[in-house]
């Protein structure tokens, strides 16, 4: 059998640790059982880490070419063996990603070092046994003095080898992995399941935001040890948490503003309620210092600004890159010691110092795919604790899972490359705050769970649908036959018979479909996803199932909300052109016949176009008002239906009234007559809860009957104990 190179050689990666020479996978220092092919795979991969290494390869190391085996079957059960060993999935890899028709490639960082500590204790070892035992070698041969004591050149090399032995202890002492950080216990604080982003604690109290049977949101506050939740009067329009102060005593908040993030920066005394202004202008994050002498904040266009918090030595940190297209600059936290400072932008962690230089990402190349946020350090510096999320859900949704990033370090020792996970399972994580004495994490957790329902009208309630599934993107063929969903939080496109019944699966992971649309005929199914990148593409997938393709593979652009024209003969959609940061989101037609693209005259900073039944009107929304706008293609003019802020439009079967559905303070499904005329409400959603991808969606079925997903899920306070181990 073949050998890797790497014989006498240990390697790390992430939470493991390959030695060669005694053919071992670790696992935090625990051993893990492998097989011997994939060990030697594993081997292979990491002496070629980064490097795509092809199955051929792989063949050469495990079979010589006189061996008859059924080579694609036992590699593909070793490879498999491998993921299982390390304990990741094929669709999301977390060391091995597999290069289709090709081969492998280690993605991970990866650090190699030589067994010196072991060969260093071996040799002393076999020093010490030929000095003092003096059975071995020359040392029998030895003079000794009239005495018969041992010759002084020897006490002098048995001293040698103790100090050297000693020496290397040392080494080994001050090179040793610490005890992980871990979770040993979770306790729910609050019981209510409502919407919660938590900001803080004074240590007695925490604080937090929370979405109401109105679904407004409110600052709220709750003991540590659990209790009712008690509403946080500031004295100000839609105030929004953003800090609490080190010793308790202020809170940072800003007034929300529709559209703008937060407008204006205060400082709020509790108890007691007194207001003093901070800064102007949209303020999206903000953060004091461990002193609570200074504040950090980012305004919205991505720029730092930090200032002293009597208001004085105001001045900027860092500047955004892009004022055009820039992403917002979030989750800003201060190091314990002052003189560090990292936020969320572009999903990704970055960090600098609080003088604002050394602007850096925290973790470039870890985990590409998926999105961190919402970091806090411990409060004695020695861990900085984050939540992971896979990008197919949006900023509403609490991540994944925590992760801890282990940050002690010493004279001889670094702090590990990457991250360690913290938790698993159905329950979701949102932001992470360490408690005062850093024993507890408090953290939002999520069971995400819907059902789907459909307005009664007899009764004039919502009821389960479909036996209460949960799913969303509900549509219907036109014949009113068949359905198409997508599993919540699955995201896997279904289609059924109209009842539900014979469902077949259409798509698999990691695609994430939303807005199915069938096609007239009924042979396909247009529908969007989302990349991880924020890119959206639309897609077309036999209603029979087989593999679905990009609508336009060759456009660099996004398109989304992709519908088609009632002859089948065109689609349209939203279109935004990301080489272009400038433009606006407009909206296009594809005629599927000679694949040539047009733009909707005056469609600029439209969206969700909605083709009538009769082809003659297209309704879309104002990306900014979100007003209700029909344009015809009679007079090639938009018109106004509706001047308040809707979603998901709906044309009726009969093309005479589109409903809409809308939040706020009156919150409901409406329908409104194409030809004008006031809204009326159809279904009252006061204190509905909502879920799913988008947080909101609303159909109809094939007797324009509303459906929505209902939120059935939990959505709680919980306090993390943590231990070393």
């Amino acid at each position: 059998m073949a050998k890797p190179v790497s014989t006498d050689q240990t390697w790390r990666f992430g939470v493991y640790e390959v030695d060669t020479r005694r053919v071992e996978l670790r696992r935090n220092g625990t051993l893990v059982k492998i097989r011997e092919q994939s060990f030697l795979i594993l081997v292979y991969l990491l002496e070629h880490a980064g490097e795509i290494v092809t199955r051929e390869e792989l063949r050469r190391v495990l079979w010589p070419s006189d061996t008859f085996v059924d080579f694609d079957h036992s590699l593909n059960m070793a490879v498999m063996q491998l993921r299982d060993a390390l304990g990741e999935a094929t669709d999301a890899p977390h060391f091995i990603e597999t290069i289709p028709k090709r081969g492998y490639r280690f993605i991970a960082p990866v650090t190699a070092a030589s067994d010196l500590p072991n060969g260093l204790v071996s040799s002393l070892g076999e020093a010490a046994l030929f000095v003092i035992d003096g059975t071995k070698g020359a040392s029998q041969a030895a003079p000794a003095t009239a005495a018969g004591r041992i010759p002084h050149r020897w006490w002098k090399a048995a001293a040698t080898v103790l100090a050297v032995g000693l020496l290397a202890s040392a080494i080994w002492y001050l090179h040793r992995p610490l005890p992980p950080l871990r979770v040993s216990d979770y306790i729910q604080i609050t019981h209510d399941g409502r919407h919660k982003d938590l900001v803080g604690t004074d240590g007695v109290r925490l604080y937090f935001d929370q979405i109401g049977d109105n679904n407004l949101e409110y600052p709220a506050q709750v003991a540590i040890s659990g209790g009712e939740i008690a509403q946080v009067p500031l004295g100000l329009p839609d105030p929004g948490l953003l800090d609490v102060s080190p010793d308790g005593s202020a809170l940072l908040v800003g007034s929300f503003v529709p559209g703008a993030s937060y407008s204006g920066l205060w400082s709020v005394r509790i108890p007691g309620g007194s207001l003093r202004s901070l800064a102007d202008g949209q303020i999206v994050s903000a953060a004091w210092s461990p002193d609570g002498k200074s504040v950090v904040y980012s305004t919205g266009n991505g720029d730092i600004d930090v200032m002293r918090n009597d208001e004085t030595e105001a001045h900027r940190l860092a500047s955004a890159q892009d004022h055009t297209l820039n992403s917002s600059t979030e989750d800003l936290n201060w190091s314990p010691d002052g003189s560090t400072i990292r936020f969320t932008r572009d999903h990704r962690l970055w960090e600098m110092s609080s003088d604002g230089s050394g602007l850096h990402p925290l973790l470039p190349g870890w985990r590409p795919s998926s999105w961190q946020c919402c970091g806090h350090w411990t409060p004695d510096g020695n861990f900085f604790v984050f939540s992971l999320k896979d990008a197919l859900f949006t900023s509403m949704l609490p991540g994944n899972e925590l992760w801890v990033l282990d940050e002690r370090r010493g004279l001889f020792r670094q702090a590990p490359a990457e991250p360690a996970q913290l938790t698993s399972g159905p329950i979701r994580w949102g932001t992470p705050i360490p408690s005062k004495d850093g024993k507890k994490i408090f953290a939002r957790g999520v069971t995400l769970r819907g059902e789907l329902v459909r307005y009664d009208a007899q009764s004039n309630r919502l009821q389960p649908y479909l036996g209460g599934i949960s799913a969303e993107f509900v549509s219907f063929s036109a014949d009113g036959q068949f359905l198409a969903y997508v599993t919540f939080p699955e995201g896997i496109l279904w289609r059924a018979k109209r009842d539900g019944s014979n469902p077949m699966q259409l798509t698999d992971p990691p695609l994430y479909p939303s807005l199915p649309r069938w096609s007239p005929d009924g042979t396909k199914i247009l529908f969007d996803n989302t990349t991880s990148e924020s890119h959206t593409q639309s897609y077309i997938i036999s209603s029979q199932g087989g593999p679905p393709r990009p609508l336009l593979p060759e456009d660099k652009g996004s398109q989304g909300d992709s519908n088609w024209s009632p002859d089948g003969r065109k689609i349209v959609f939203s279109s935004l052109d990301f080489e272009r940061p400038t433009s606006k989101i407009v909206i296009r037609v594809l005629d599927l016949a000679s694949y040539q693209i047009t733009t909707l005259p005056g469609s600029d900073g439209m969206m969700s176009p909605r083709w009538s039944p009769n082809g003659r009107f297209i309704a879309a929304l104002d990306n900014g008002s979100r007003n209700l706008k029909v344009f015809d293609f009679e007079t090639q003019r938009w018109s106004i239906l509706r001047k308040e802020g809707t979603g998901y439009p709906a044309w009726s079967r009969d093309g005479q009234f589109i409903y809409f559905q809308r939040q706020g303070d009156d919150p409901g499904v409406f329908r409104v007559p194409v030809s004008g005329g006031n809204a009326k409400r159809v279904v009252d959603l006061k204190g509905f809860r909502y879920t799913g991808r988008y947080t909101i969606w609303m159909g109809l079925d094939p007797t324009d009957t509303p459906m929505l997903i209902r939120d059935v899920g939990t959505d709680d306070i919980y306090a993390l104990s943590l231990e070393q181990k």
